[in-house]
């Protein structure tokens, strides 16, 4: 945490100390409840999952003060709040509920999302606007709740990776079943889906936000362990992940894993 962050905070304590009202939140500046950081009982398998998909592209901070504007999905930036941001991806649907975001490594009791039907990106059905306390947009995730096979690109050996769904905080109910995940960067040439390999494409300097894609299925194993030609995609998840929110997820999977 910077020396502002903690002086605004020590500030806001002496405050309410003294019985005064707090200040309001200044514009553009993350609005976290009080005990985001709190460790959580559980949930181990899903900040490993976290932990290993973020750490290529961001530290671990807990510092709350920095707003950038960066643009996270077809012109929704970090921060914009939901009404704009509703309008700016023209989203009419009249009934909208609120709900909480419980997962494992997101701050605690701090994130809240809202469900739009449609067609999205081609192939998903759902978009989830993803706010903070103060109503400003953090994330957008996109979900297929019935993906074709034409439109995934599935993997041939299974994978560890425990939650396929980490703002509805879904894992895989069953062994059998594989989940992937594939983490993309875009520069001036488009997305790229990130490897720890070499010859693949690597994040470059500056990188301000994240799409990772992930698919759980069913693999129809072969006998080899290797997927069949009878494979299923159950569900198809898209989330547009801006870096400083990572960088309080990792802070959070590293507090908890001390």
């Amino acid at each position: 945490m910077t020396i502002r962050a903690i002086s605004l905070a020590a500030f806001v304590a002496l405050q309410s100390f003294n019985g005064l009202a707090q200040p309001p939140t200044p514009p553009g500046t993350l609005v976290l409840d009080k005990g985001w950081a709190t460790p959580i009982q559980g949930g181990s398998a899903t900040m490993e999952d976290l932990g290993v998909l973020l750490s290529p592209f961001a530290q671990p901070s807990a510092d709350t003060s920095k707003a950038p504007r960066i643009k996270i999905f077809q012109g929704v930036t970090y921060l914009m709040p939901y009404a704009e941001a509703r309008q700016k991806l023209n989203l009419i649907q009249k009934v909208v509920a609120k709900n909480k975001v419980g997962c494992p490594g997101f701050p605690k009791d701090s994130f809240f999302h809202y469900a739009f039907d449609g067609n999205f990106e081609g192939q998903y059905n759902k978009l989830y606007i993803v706010v903070d306390k103060a109503d400003q947009v953090v994330a957008i995730q996109l979900v297929a709740e019935s993906p074709k096979v034409d439109q995934v690109h599935a993997p041939y050996k299974g994978t560890d990776y425990h939650t396929y769904n980490f703002v509805n905080s879904r894992s895989k109910a069953s062994k059998r079943l594989w989940i992937d995940h594939k983490p993309a960067f875009e520069d001036q040439y488009g997305w790229h889906e990130y490897r720890q390999i070499n010859g693949y494409p690597m994040p470059k300097e500056g990188l301000n936000v994240i799409r990772i894609d992930s698919l759980l299925m069913n693999p129809d194993l072969t006998t080899s362990g290797s997927r069949g030609s009878n494979w299923k995609p159950l569900e198809a998840v898209r989330l547009y992940l801006p870096k400083p929110i990572m960088e309080l997820i990792l802070f959070n999977v590293r507090a908890t894993n001390k």
